[in-house]
């Protein structure tokens, strides 16, 4: 499995955890606010298991957070990407 869809499968499991949701099946074109009711707690909650998964900061920028599901597949992916190197 490559790390794109490595990112894919930990951000949809995220998901379902944060949502309590186990059969929700975020699109990449979602919106995490508008479209999946994400709020700033929640998203928060998003981050903590994202960080978990990834053993390390998620590094997402305040003042541009991912907007769609695309956007945090593809953030989480390259934290993937810089663990690997260090490692």
């Amino acid at each position: 499995m490559n790390p794109s869809q490595q990112a894919t499968e930990a951000v949809q499991h995220s998901l379902r955890v944060v949502f309590d949701q186990p059969e929700l099946a975020p699109q990449p074109s979602d919106r995490l606010q508008h479209d999946l009711g994400l709020d700033s707690m929640t998203f928060l909650h998003l981050a903590l298991e994202l960080e978990a998964f990834l053993g390390a900061p998620l590094g997402e920028n305040p003042e541009q957070p991912p907007e769609t599901v695309s956007d945090l597949v593809e953030l989480v992916s390259q934290r993937m990407e810089l663990e690997k190197d260090v490692a």
